[in-house]
């Protein structure tokens, strides 16, 4: 797996959720203004502690299965067209393998039915090495916990995904913020072209996330 390929996930998650944080407390300080739209963003939106994320159950003969199977078909050595794996699978992934140890302790997702969801807990210590500008100790210790409905869009070749929903600490994000940010691709820019330039289709089927390679056909 690429240098590249390893942090597509993180800068999902760091990226885009920094981003939405930048136009939270921009939407607010045109109504508080400074200080007060900060203080009244980190009371709403910040957690004093991380999510607390299940263990993975999958035995080391699975492990050693799904690491391979992975691997294969990303780095197109196994030459399949296609990629299915549960929710367990994907966050077994995130949790074990090394090239996700920048995030392992910062995002799962889940299945539910036609739907992928993904829950983050984002370090606030994140933000501040990508934003200085803002005062550094407001986001001292301090969490995003937050939880989207993910929406996967293909033309048959490539494939774009979409936050279609969100909450954080059980609010629900306001419409008028969200909309800022439900047209961009998370899957579009820097190394996530990279990661997904040859996937022509993402679908939630039968409790399954499935990759297919452009001009595959998902089994």
């Amino acid at each position: 797996m690429s240098s590249e390929g390893r942090s597509y996930l993180k800068y999902m998650a760091i990226g885009f959720f920094g981003t939405f944080l930048v136009l939270i407390v921009i939407g607010l300080a045109i109504v508080f203004g400074g200080k007060y739209a900060l203080d009244y963003a980190m009371e709403q939106f910040a957690d004093e502690n991380p999510t607390a994320f299940s263990e993975s159950t999958l035995s080391p003969e699975e492990s050693a299965i799904l690491k391979e199977k992975f691997d294969s078909f990303f780095t197109g050595q196994g030459g399949d067209l296609s990629l299915a794996m549960n929710s367990d699978e994907i966050n077994h992934l995130i949790a074990n393998h090394p090239e996700f140890t920048d995030f392992k302790d910062k995002v799962r997702f889940k299945i539910e039915g036609s739907q992928m969801k993904t829950q983050l807990s984002l370090p606030m210590d994140d933000f501040k090495k990508m934003y200085p500008d803002v005062p550094q100790g407001m986001l001292q210790g301090k969490y995003i916990n937050a939880d989207a409905v993910i929406d996967f869009r293909s033309t048959g070749k490539s494939v774009g995904a979409y936050v279609k929903s969100m909450t954080i600490k059980n609010k629900q994000v306001p419409a008028s913020l969200l909309s800022n940010i439900q047209d961009r691709n998370l899957l579009e820019a820097g190394p996530l072209a990279n990661r997904f330039k040859n996937i022509g289709d993402i679908k939630i089927q039968n409790g399954n996330i499935i990759f297919t390679k452009s001009g595959g056909n998902a089994r």
